[in-house]
């Protein structure tokens, strides 16, 4: 979870800037004082040259296309996160992990701690970790 704190500045970008601002409103509370959070449309995205983390949330590099097309950051961000589940690495995955600087979690990732938190929510007992992450279609 990303925490406001000064000088901690929050960018949700959509291509739809009523999205975004949906969005910043739903995850918005009153007593915040640290940090911006901001909706920004794709084109002001696209402008950000220097940024330390990216989440990625679209469908972009599903099937194959990079979600850092058009985008000027120079370097990559710190940290990378793709929220992307499929069974190859997406672009923007490999190519974070080519950067060697950056901290890279892809969507099997996550995928697999949702599915973890399920198992134990539905059934009561300890997800089997290990077994599930030896399901995944390539190493996490």
């Amino acid at each position: 979870m990303l925490e406001l704190r000064p000088g901690n500045d929050v960018f949700v970008a959509n291509r739809s800037i009523d999205r975004a601002q949906r969005l910043v409103d739903s995850i918005s509370t009153p007593e915040e004082k640290a940090g911006e959070l901001r909706a920004i449309g794709w084109d002001e995205a696209r402008q950000l040259t220097w940024i330390d983390a990216l989440v990625n949330a679209t469908p972009l590099g599903m099937h194959g296309e990079d979600a850092l097309d058009g985008f000027a950051f120079d370097p990559l961000p710190a940290i990378i996160a793709d929220l992307v589940p499929v069974a190859a690495e997406t672009p923007l995955v490999r190519r974070a992990r080519e950067a060697q600087h950056v901290r890279v979690m892809d969507g099997l990732l996550m995928l697999l701690h949702q599915a973890t938190r399920s198992f134990e929510l539905w059934t009561g007992l300890p997800a089997p970790l290990e077994a599930m992450r030896a399901a995944l279609p390539r190493p996490v």
